[in-house]
Order: C-alpha cells, then structure tokens, then sequence
C-alpha cells in the first residue's frame, strides 16, 4: 500500500456485477468500497435506481453520473467503475 499524502486520492474501484446483484446494490457496494464505508447519501437523492435498473434490464447502455464524491461508470458490460472526482 502506497504511504499517505494530503495529495493522494481516493482509489479507483472496478467491478463486475453478478448476474445475482442488481445495478443500484453494486453501485453501492463499490462506492462503499471506495469511500471505506456506506455513502449517508442514499442513491435515489443522485438517480432514479429504478430508471437506472430498467435500463440494464432492457439494455446495455454506457451511464456516467457523480454521487458523494465519487464519478460512478456502469459500462455496457455491467462493470462498475468508481473514482474520486477531481477537487
């Protein structure tokens, strides 16, 4: 693990879903596992989690949006990627 700096951000997380967890459980679970702990800020104050899961259930779009932080990317292949925004 790398020392810590004031300059050293938040790790980037990149995970695929199983086929078992729905879209909006692993947004959160990999924004949970970025931040080092559950966001306080529940996902439909961001994103409609139901609009968000109909798009994955009808087809593989490409959706990008910010949430406590964080730029969460869901690729057309499920994966969840998750980084800490720029400040």
């Amino acid at each position: 693990m790398e020392n810590a700096s004031s300059s050293q951000s938040k790790p980037s997380i990149r995970t695929t879903r199983p086929d078992t967890e729905s879209i909006t459980a692993a947004v959160v679970t990999a924004v949970t596992e970025a931040n080092g702990t559950k966001p306080v800020t529940p996902l439909y104050e961001v994103i409609d989690p139901d609009a968000l899961e109909d798009l994955y259930q009808h087809g593989s779009p490409k959706v990008s949006f910010e949430y406590i932080g964080f730029h969460v990317t869901i690729d057309s292949d499920h994966t969840v990627s998750v980084s800490a925004m720029d400040t």
